[in-house]
C-alpha cells in the first residue's frame, strides 16, 4: 500500500515527526475501503509532486490505537479515508473521501508550505 514518496506512520514518534514539520499530511487509509482506494491514488500523486511536503499513511484498521490518538491531539473527528494537512503542528485544512483531491491538497500544504 505505501511506497516512496509515502511513510508509514505507525508510532507516537512519527506523529510527533510530523506535528514539528513546517508542513505535512496526514493520510488516514482504510485497506478495505473503495473510497480510500480511490482517495490514495489522489495522494500519491501530490506526495509525486510535491516531494518537499512529507506524507504520512496510518492504516485505520491496524493501527487503530494512533488513529483514535490523532483523533484526539488534533480534534479533527475521526473519518476514512481522511487527509489532514498540517502547518506547524496546527490543522490547517481536513476533508474525507471525494473530497480528497491532488489539486486541493496542493493548493492547502504547499500554499502553508512556503
Amino acid at each position: 500500500m505505501v511506497d516512496a514518496p509515502l511513510s508509514v506512520l505507525d508510532t507516537e514518534e512519527d506523529l510527533a515527526r510530523a506535528l514539528t514539520a513546517d508542513a505535512a499530511v496526514l493520510y488516514k487509509h482504510c485497506p478495505i475501503c473503495a473510497f480510500s482506494a480511490l482517495a490514495l491514488r489522489q495522494v500519491r500523486r501530490f506526495a509525486q509532486a510535491h516531494p518537499d511536503v512529507p506524507v504520512y499513511v496510518v492504516d485505520v484498521v491496524s493501527q487503530r490505537v494512533l488513529s483514535d490518538q490523532i483523533e484526539s491531539t488534533l480534534r479533527v473527528r475521526h473519518q476514512s479515508p481522511q487527509a489532514i494537512v498540517l502547518g506547524r503542528g496546527e490543522v490547517v485544512w481536513n476533508a474525507s473521501h471525494l473530497g480528497i483531491t491532488t489539486r486541493r491538497l496542493a493548493r492547502q500544504a504547499v500554499s502553508n508550505h512556503d
